[in-house]
């Protein structure tokens, strides 16, 4: 049975290092400034992250010259952090925390609307405060399921291995949710100015804006500040912190020419931008307590947005936040009560088959949570109680019909090779949003050793799913701009849109190809990359690229920077062509190596390689690009056995197809190719339901299916029809030469007389009972006509003519 893999939108995260945390306050009396304990995401995990732009309504309005959201009672009172939790302070404790209340109207001085570091960070930390976090990873774990409040969870921290228990302290915390998280580039001087109107009003006209998050490097030595002015961070980064406003007052004389600019090239480096700004701070709040800087507060000047990290700038140039929702109700939930004594060696997740008969689920849920985390420690940390649970499964009814029978299936993946652990699930159940509870006939299961046990039970649910409501797309004009708004009807709103592009995927025969030329370079033999342009655009769900980047560990991705792909779920969550997606390592003197051979045609690349620390390991697999999309995999003759791997396309926004041999023990010469739809490149689907781009150059037509999810994670597909046409104009009389450029009735109609008079040149459109709608008169031989869109559909005449003679005549056709 092929299976569907969901996944909560989450950041794949592991430890490759440890960073030593270390208190860097001169005080040795003073309240601890803990810094390393941060998780620093690579460059393409952050550019996974949507970019925040201007939205086409959004009326901008004058911006105050300062603004500091942290004096306002959505905000709560500075705090210093306990451990290396600084991602969570910065993210969960203060952002999550002032934007629920923001939305909600509601103060966060009470520990009833604050929420705490510790929830989300135990889940990330490995069981020990001394490692880090990335502040999005803690987003993920609430948009899946939520974060209960401070007084809820019993404090704003707890010591790092304890794992929250409690079936009503878990569903209490599913109406706390994050529903998108965000990214600023503030690299520009327009970037910058996207970000003060976030702060201001959230981009949407609100009353009060939202505040961001940042990662830095800071130590005694490793930044320089002067007195509440931020003016240099260090190396390497190691802290996140949040932002909550602005002082466009503030200076500071970087080059100490005795004035204040910001329109010198200071740094004489030929050109004057941002990093020559002199003028102008951010408002940063840490999470070291009062005593730091001025009251827990200090200025970072706009100058360190633009520069680089190793010259005293953010991270990636960039800021984050969250969008959040307001008290949602999860529709179905799955409760668990279960023990384990190693809960790093275990994996949680969820399942659903709308045929009743079936041992194993069709569709599978994971989650960000409970997903071999937390280090070789009970259920609960520090004691062998069992643990209560609950998880969010609402997404799975999207795949079955209201008030039917699905049997749902609850799944923990044992790791233990050594057969050490044990463990048991005690109870399992699925409760809806009636309170209407299913329990599982079986207790006390026995988990089974290094295998994945299985329980289910059979339940039916009345709910109703989002669905579209248009019948088809309006006609499109070929080469010309386009924009239509999709509608939905049901579920819960917000909706939340996409267009779904699917692969054929079949089974060929074909040589090897065995190429050894042409060896990349990669950043490094063992968790490196590189950048190879190709000799074609490579279509890629809906996107045309021409560079692509070769990783170490068997996959092609599309943006810079390396990350840890090497799970299905990984797959998933990120825009990837897995081939042999594992922890791989070139030993260069063994003749390893990742080889290219391409030209117009196709772009071939083979991994010869092993495995990190085994060197004896025999990896040969190779896959090739195509101009059509069309992508083929091949594996080579003795591949090493017993290899955790994963293989599969995705664009990490749902839409991925895994490969039938992903994680078999032996894929020698197996071959795979992936052909995906007809799609129309250059044509785009916005969040809120905008399908939008400039139309192909061809008349033609695409089936595009369209997905609407709803604010419960529900969602539905509907598949519609997008046509290219061209405006229908017949000329009476060519002996001049016109040639139209027509955009129907959405931008403009240009005419283009080839005539060399001097004199005037009249243009005429009339409809069919000869009353002129427009004219124009002028010395030119050339006319641009913006129609009124409200002009009926139906036959319209024009006439081109001098004073002395008829130059053109014909008609335009509106459909």
């Amino acid at each position: 049975m092929k299976k569907i893999i969901l996944s909560v939108l989450s950041f794949f995260f592991v430890f490759s290092s440890i960073a030593q945390n270390i208190n860097v306050n001169p005080n040795p009396n003073g309240e601890p400034w803990i810094v390393g304990g941060l998780r620093v995401p690579s460059i393409q995990e952050i550019n996974n992250i949507s970019v925040v732009k201007y939205s086409p309504n959004y009326k901008a309005k004058d911006l105050p010259a300062a603004l500091d959201n942290s004096t306002n009672s959505y905000f709560r009172p500075i705090f210093s952090q306990d451990d290396g939790c600084c991602a969570q302070a910065s993210g969960v404790a203060y952002n999550f925390t002032y934007e629920i209340n923001r939305v909600r109207g509601t103060s966060a001085n009470t520990t009833q609307n604050q929420f705490p570091t510790h929830y989300t960070y135990n889940f990330l930390n490995a069981g020990s405060g001394e490692n880090g976090s990335w502040m999005a990873d803690g987003w993920a774990i609430i948009k899946a399921n939520g974060c209960p409040t401070v007084a809820t969870y019993g404090g704003l921290s707890n010591y790092p291995e304890y794992w929250m228990s409690g079936y009503d302290n878990y569903t209490s915390g599913m109406n706390n949710r994050v529903t998108e998280i965000v990214a600023f580039d503030v690299a520009t001087p327009e970037g910058l100015e996207i970000l003060k109107y976030w702060m201001y009003d959230h981009l949407d006209g609100s009353e009060t804006g939202s505040i961001v998050n940042f990662a830095a490097g800071i130590s005694n030595d490793g930044f320089l500040m002067e007195g509440d002015k931020i003016l240099s961070w260090g190396y390497p980064v190691n802290h996140a912190m949040t932002i909550t406003g602005w002082d466009d007052d503030i200076t500071y004389d970087f080059n100490n020419d005795g004035q204040i600019t910001n329109d010198i090239d200071i740094n004489n480096d030929g050109v004057v931008d941002m990093k020559d700004w002199e003028r102008g701070a951010l408002v940063m709040v840490n999470s070291w307590g009062t005593g730091w800087g001025n009251g827990g507060k200090a200025y970072i000047m706009y100058k360190l947005l633009a520069e680089e990290v190793s010259n005293g700038g953010i991270h990636a140039h960039k800021v984050f936040s969250v969008n959040v929702k307001n008290n949602p109700e999860p529709e179905l939930y799955l409760k668990v009560k279960m023990q384990h004594n190693s809960r790093n060696a275990i994996k949680i997740y969820a399942g659903i088959s709308p045929n009743t008969a079936d041992v194993e689920p069709e569709f599978i849920l994971n989650f960000p949570m409970f997903n071999r985390q937390g280090g070789s420690f009970d259920m609960r940390g520090n004691t062998s109680d069992p643990i209560e649970i609950t998880l969010d499964i609402s997404e799975l009814l999207s795949y079955i019909e209201p008030n039917t029978d699905a049997k749902y299936f609850l799944m923990v993946n044992e790791a233990d090779e050594s057969g050490s652990f044990t463990g048991q699930v005690i109870d399992f159940s699925i409760t809806d949003n009636s309170n209407n509870e299913i329990i599982c006939s079986e207790h006390n299961v026995s988990l089974i050793n290094n295998a994945v046990t299985t329980l289910s039970l059979i339940k039916s649910h009345d709910f109703e799913a989002p669905v579209v409501t248009d019948e088809q797309l309006p006609a499109a004009t070929i080469s010309q701009s386009y924009s239509y708004q999709l509608s939905g009807t049901g579920g819960t709103q917000p909706y939340i849109w996409n267009v779904r592009i699917d692969y054929e995927q079949d089974e060929f025969t074909e040589s090897y190809p065995n190429i050894t030329s042409n060896v990349i370079t990669t950043s490094d033999n063992d968790d490196g990359y590189a950048a190879k342009t190709l000799g074609f655009d490579f279509p890629f769900y809906g996107e045309l690229y021409n560079e692509v980047f070769v990783t170490t560990d068997g996959s092609i991705v599309f943006s810079a920077g390396f990350d840890y792909l090497r799970t299905e779920e990984a797959i998933v969550e990120h825009k990837v062509i897995g081939v042999f997606a594992s922890d791989l390592m070139i030993y260069p003197a063994n003749g390893d190596g990742i080889f290219y051979e391409g030209d117009a045609n196709s772009a071939t690349f083979r991994w010869k390689t092993a495995l990190y620390g085994n060197e004896d390991a025999n990896i040969d697999v190779a896959v090739k690009l195509f101009p059509s999309g069309e992508i083929k995999m091949f594996y080579g003759d003795n591949i090493s056995e017993g290899i955790s791997w994963a293989s599969g396309i995705s664009n990490g926004e749902g839409s991925y197809t895994i490969s039938p041999n992903s994680n078999s023990n032996n894929p020698d010469n197996d071959r795979f190719n992936y052909t995906p739809n007809d799609y129309p490149y250059g044509m785009a689907m916005s969040q809120n339901g905008i399908f939008s781009g400039t139309a192909p150059d061809v008349e033609d037509s695409w089936d595009i299916t369209f997905s609407i999810k709803d604010d419960n994670n529900i969602f539905s597909l509907k598949t519609l029809t997008f046509t290219t046409e061209t405006v229908n104009v017949e000329n009476i009389n060519n002996e001049n030469n016109i040639t139209c450029f027509p955009n129907p009735f959405s931008n403009k109609i240009d005419f283009y007389i080839n005539n060399n008079t001097e004199s005037a040149i009249t243009l005429e459109i009339y409809n069919l009972t000869g009353a002129i709608i427009y004219k124009n008169t002028q010395v030119n031989n050339a006319f641009s006509w913006n129609p009124k869109t409200n002009i009926p559909s139906g036959i319209y005449m024009y006439k081109i003519f001098s004073a002395t003679e008829n130059l053109a005549n014909g008609k335009i056709i509106k459909k």
